[in-house]
C-alpha cells in the first residue's frame, strides 16, 4: 500500500478515536449526572419523611403529656370537692380533660388507645363519685369543726347524729324516720344556727356503713387513677421507644 495512504488511514483512526472518546466521556458524565440527581431526590424525600415523622412524634408526645397533666388536674379538682365547695372549678377541669382526651385519642398510635381510654374511665369515676359523696363529707366536716370549737349546739348535734348512724344499721328503712334517734338528730340539726337544711338532710340520710363505703370508694378511685396512669406511661414509653435508651 502506498505510504501516503497508510499515513492518511492512521490519521483518520486517530481523529476518530479522539471523537469517540469524547462521545463516550460525555455519555458517562450524563449518566453520572442523572444518578446524582436521582440520589439527591431520594435524599430529599428521605429527609422530608424523617421531618414528617419527627413532627408527628413531637405532636403525639406533646398531646399525651397534656392529657396526663389534664388528668392529674381533674383528679385534684375532684378530690378538692371533699373539703371545699368548688364544683365550678371541678367542672372546668373535667371539660378540659375531655378535650385533652379527644386530642390524644385522635393522635395516639393504636398501641396506646386502650390505656388512654382506661385513664379516662378512672378519672371519670373519681369525678362522678366526688360529686355524689363530697357534699355530705363537707357537711360532716363543718359539723365536726364547730363541735371542736366548743359550740354547744354543734356538740349536741354531732352526738345525736352519730347515735343515729349506729342504730340505723339495725332499723328497717321504712321505720328509720319515725325512730327516736332520727327525730332527735333532726331537731338537733334544726337548732344548729347557719346549718343549711340540705346539709342536715345529707347527714340524716347516712349510716356508718355508707360513710365507710364512701371513704373506700374515694381511696379506690385515686388508686385506680394511679394504676391507669402508670399503664399509659408504660405503654407510651414502649410505643415511642423511650424505654430503649
Amino acid at each position: 500500500m502506498d505510504a501516503s495512504i497508510v499515513s492518511a488511514l492512521i490519521g483518520a483512526v486517530a481523529v476518530g478515536g479522539t471523537a469517540l472518546g469524547t462521545v463516550l466521556g460525555g455519555w458517562v458524565q450524563a449518566r453520572g449526572g442523572q444518578a446524582q440527581a436521582k440520589a439527591a431526590q431520594q435524599a430529599a424525600q428521605i429527609a422530608a419523611e424523617a421531618a414528617h415523622h419527627q413532627a408527628l412524634y413531637d405532636r403525639r408526645w406533646s398531646l399525651l403529656a397534656a392529657y396526663l397533666r389534664a388528668a392529674s388536674e381533674c383528679m385534684e379538682a375532684a378530690d378538692q370537692l371533699y373539703t371545699t365547695d368548688s364544683l365550678p372549678e371541678a367542672r372546668q377541669r373535667w371539660h378540659a380533660f375531655t378535650l385533652a382526651h379527644a386530642e390524644a385519642e385522635l393522635a395516639a398510635p393504636a398501641a396506646i388507645l386502650v390505656p388512654i381510654h382506661s385513664l379516662r374511665k378512672a378519672v371519670g369515676r373519681m369525678y362522678w363519685t366526688a360529686q355524689h359523696s363530697a357534699p355530705a363529707e363537707r357537711a360532716l366536716e363543718e359539723l365536726r369543726k364547730r363541735a371542736r370549737q366548743g359550740e354547744a349546739a354543734a356538740v349536741r348535734a354531732k352526738e345525736v347524729i352519730e347515735r343515729l348512724w349506729e342504730v340505723s344499721e339495725h332499723v328497717p328503712p321504712a321505720q328509720r324516720e319515725s325512730s327516736p334517734e332520727y327525730i332527735d338528730a333532726e331537731q338537733a340539726l334544726e337548732d344548729l344556727p347557719s346549718f343549711a337544711s340540705q346539709q342536715a338532710a345529707l347527714l340524716l340520710n347516712r349510716t356508718n356503713q355508707q360513710w365507710e363505703a364512701a371513704s373506700r370508694d374515694r381511696e379506690a378511685e385515686k388508686e385506680n387513677h394511679q394504676l391507669a396512669r402508670q399503664e399509659l406511661v408504660s405503654a407510651a414509653r414502649n410505643a415511642f421507644g423511650t424505654d430503649r435508651f
